[in-house]
């Protein structure tokens, strides 16, 4: 351990420099996306359907505001950039403000990621909930997610002893290495998501929807490979040029790429509990052709998330069970009248050839 700035990729104060709106642009656009997409989550909660806010709601607004924040720290750093840096003082003093942004955005970024994380957990158990190995490996991801949080959290604050050493250069003390962090953390974090990603493909593979609504699934998910995509480009990028002295280029892939996949993992999480909000305003992507009882509930079970919807479908089954047992019962019914029937009638002992020899005999 030696005493260094714990942020890699800022070195020197002539690294600040040209952290633009490179950074901004996209992150504000996805921000403002996952916003639209937030917001439309709980009106199809309140309004659509009533007195379904869960747990995993409160986690995605939450990660939302912490995204906010992440997204305002990069606005910050770049109107910081844009000062006038010729005094050597003021260059330490801009400098000790950056790595304090960078050290607040780093704690954002693990607390919103593993908010946003968990919310899929959740979700996944109410989803699946009738599938006892998705809610036992559910709940063993919840767990490999908290850790993986604490450790990204935990790392940060206590990277460097004593902690103000990591934005003040001038305070004596010993740092860990941050590029160590940061790969660990993002290894676990690219081991996660590819587990959320696949865990219920098989099942969801085995539902027969509709089309269209198989086709708005598959972009769901094929918006989850994404983050996937994002968490391996973020950690690929930012190693590759912070090795090659690009320290200034690296912090910015840092920023652009943490942006991206957070709000990117916020709008696929929103996505998943739009269909009743899509079936009140949009009907016709929602559905291609009527369905039957037994069928919607299903289906409500497969995509809505919510417990009941399966308690649903067993009232169906049941209901439907009920009426073939009444329906076996009057066919028993009718079969064992139809047998009386036959017992009742009295044999028939005249026969007309019969008749016909005996007047002949006689």
């Amino acid at each position: 351990m030696h005493h260094h700035s714990p942020s890699w990729y800022i070195l020197s104060p002539a690294a600040t420099a040209h952290i633009s709106y490179d950074a901004l642009i996209p992150a504000a656009m996805l921000t403002s996306l996952a916003i639209c997409l937030v917001a439309l989550r709980w009106y199809s909660r309140i309004k659509c359907r009533p007195g379904h806010v869960a747990c995993e709601d409160w986690f995605i607004s939450v990660a939302m505001i912490l995204s906010l924040c992440f997204t305002a720290l990069i606005g910050g750093e770049i109107l910081l950039d844009r000062q006038n840096n010729d005094r050597e003082d003021r260059k330490k003093a801009n400098l000790s403000i950056l790595l304090k942004m960078i050290f607040t955005q780093s704690l954002l970024y693990h607390l919103a990621i593993a908010l946003v994380k968990s919310s899929f957990i959740l979700q996944y158990t109410r989803l699946f909930s009738l599938v006892p190995f998705i809610t036992r490996t559910c709940h063993i991801l919840l767990v490999f997610i908290l850790g993986a949080a604490a450790w990204g959290v935990f790392g940060v604050v206590f990277m460097c002893r004593p902690t103000r050493s990591y934005w003040d250069l001038g305070v004596p003390g010993s740092c860990l290495s941050a590029e160590d962090h940061f790969f660990s953390t993002s290894v676990l974090g690219i081991v996660v998501d590819w587990a959320i990603w696949i865990l219920p493909i098989p099942v969801v593979g085995r539902l027969r929807l509709p089309r269209r609504q198989k086709m708005g699934l598959v972009g769901v998910f094929g918006l989850g490979g994404i983050v996937c995509i994002v968490s391996i480009l973020r950690l690929v990028l930012v190693h590759h040029f912070a090795h090659l002295g690009r320290v200034t280029r690296a912090g910015t892939f840092a920023m652009i790429w943490s942006a991206i996949e957070l709000n990117v993992a916020i709008i696929c999480a929103s996505l998943l509990v739009l269909k009743p909000l899509f079936a009140r305003f949009i009907p016709a992507i929602v559905s291609e052709q009527p369905m039957s009882a037994r069928e919607d509930a299903r289906l409500w079970a497969g995509l809505g998330g919510l417990r009941h919807l399966a308690d649903t479908e067993a009232a169906v089954e049941d209901e439907e069970e009920k009426e073939d047992d009444h329906g076996r019962r009057d066919t028993a019914v009718a079969m064992d009248e139809r047998e009386m029937r036959r017992v009742a009638l009295p044999a028939r002992t005249w026969h007309p050839r019969r008749e016909l020899k005996r007047r002949k005999s006689f």
